[in-house]
């Protein structure tokens, strides 16, 4: 941010320095959650703490600002001897570097993430570890052997409200998943079949969907199958075309569902060759729970990455998190130079057009992660 008008370090003859009035400890108290609400990176967050006692009361460390998730580093092989993390941030284009901790080899598993990342050290301990502030939170061993049975993904919900981090991690393989909180001394199994694909946890249960487009809405605490939800309506412009992805979150205490599709109903060359369909899970008690079709999200900010795995976010203008708008990955690789090229790419519900937000590097672009400062409860 710089150095604040006012301290010049300038010195008089007898080597002090003169009593000059800082500017920036009188602006008004009420203006100063409101700039820094428009902070578009989490250092410039921490930079706008250390102002002076007045900016550190206005920005505690539980309201950061809402930006794009940093993306972590993926080169050399999965496991490997380093000693710190490498993000990249797409609101500033800046990289960093965080010390990480463990063994002589770690592993940061693939998947979107909320403060938290995914780690195995020494092919074993599997823990929670937020970069930003060095917390590690351990968690059962791995309830798949890895090199068997394929784990998928190891997803952290991130820091609850009232509650602790949810972990769900899943496999292939078997068609099974387990989850676990901070403080559980083994992993809950849920049953499953081949078919299963992206899920999501909802007011006690997981909604998991299957190839033929439905829904299981499972029991979070007893495993078993409550229902079945028939997969949404096909709104006109979709045709027959094959979704290229189908996403579940929460939003507001709403369970959301995107629906990706090529425009032209056979493949998307480019991102904007895109649209979206988004439902909402209705559940009015009077008739079975089924999706409804929305066209807005309102102040929501739905982000997938391309593994399936999302979250939903506050707007941010500054950091270019757009109200009403879906985030997701286009990826598409070339054959030319063996290369790949990525793009944070951002949907409008209101206008229906997509625009590329970011292009990222070439050695990120797996694992996602939305900074956080608070340590768990």
């Amino acid at each position: 941010m710089g150095e604040p008008p006012g301290k010049t370090g300038r010195r008089d003859a007898g080597g002090t320095a003169p009593a000059v009035e800082d500017r920036w400890t009188q602006l008004p108290p009420e203006l100063l959650p409101l700039i820094c609400k428009k902070l578009p990176d989490s250092a410039d967050f921490v930079r706008f703490r250390t102002v002076c006692s007045a900016w550190r009361d206005a920005a505690p460390l539980s309201d950061v600002p809402p930006q794009l998730p940093w993306v972590v580093e993926r080169r050399g092989s999965a496991f490997q001897a380093r000693a710190h993390f490498r993000f990249y941030s797409p609101s500033s284009g800046r990289t960093y570097g965080v010390r990480g901790y463990g063994g002589r080899s770690w592993r940061v598993m693939g998947g979107a993430c909320q403060e938290h990342l995914v780690t195995t050290v020494d092919l074993s301990t599997t823990a929670l570890y937020n970069p930003l502030t060095g917390e590690r939170l351990a968690l059962p061993p791995a309830p798949y052997p890895q090199w068997r049975h394929g784990v998928v993904h190891v997803v952290a919900d991130g820091r609850r409200r009232g509650g602790a981090p949810l972990v769900v991690n899943a496999s292939t393989r078997t068609g099974h998943f387990g989850y676990c909180r901070q403080g559980d001394t083994k992993w809950t199994l849920v049953d499953g079949r081949q078919d299963m694909g992206h899920r999501a946890y909802h007011g006690g249960r997981f909604y998991v969907n299957t190839n033929a487009q439905e829904t299981l809405v499972i029991d979070a605490s007893t495993g078993a199958v409550e229902s079945v939800l028939p997969p949404p309506p096909r709104s006109a412009d979709a045709g027959a075309g094959v979704s290229c992805g189908d996403y579940l979150v929460e939003s507001r205490g709403k369970l959301l569902r995107a629906v990706l599709f090529p425009r032209d109903g056979v493949v998307a060359t480019s991102a904007e060759d895109y649209y979206l369909n988004v439902y909402q899970l209705q559940e009015d008690g009077k008739a079975a729970a089924a999706w409804a079709k929305v066209e807005s999200v309102g102040d929501s900010v739905l982000f997938f990455d391309k593994h399936g795995h999302g979250f939903s976010l506050e707007p941010n203008g500054a950091a270019e998190l757009k109200r009403d708008c879906v985030y997701f990955m286009h990826e598409k690789r070339t054959w030319l130079d063996a290369g790949e090229y990525r793009f944070l790419c951002r949907y409008n519900m209101e206008t229906g057009e997509v625009d590329r937000v970011v292009s990222l590097p070439d050695t990120f672009g797996d694992s996602w992660v939305v900074p956080g400062l608070c340590p768990s409860e």
